[in-house]
């Protein structure tokens, strides 16, 4: 199907946006309490910037950093998302 609309299709030639790593980092705690599973906050944000983590993995969070990295990380697509 999609060889068939190939004509139709536009690339792009621009890589999608992703989240910084220091920017989630600025949020977590720092405490790297191990409550996420995770050895330190640097490891959890790492993931969280791949989209393994998200504010619910994060136990340690403060309500007001919880709602700063949900809004953060709702701009940003994760995944095979076409």
């Amino acid at each position: 199907m999609t060889w068939e609309r190939r004509h139709e299709i536009t690339p792009r030639f621009e890589s999608a946006p992703q989240p910084k790593l220091i920017e989630i980092l600025k949020l977590l705690p720092k405490t790297n309490c191990r409550e996420c599973g995770q050895p330190t906050c640097m490891v959890f944000a790492s993931l969280a910037v791949e989209g393994v983590k998200g504010v619910d993995d994060c136990p340690a969070l403060s309500d007001e950093n919880r709602e700063k990295l949900k809004q953060y990380l709702s701009q940003f697509k994760f995944g095979c998302e076409i």
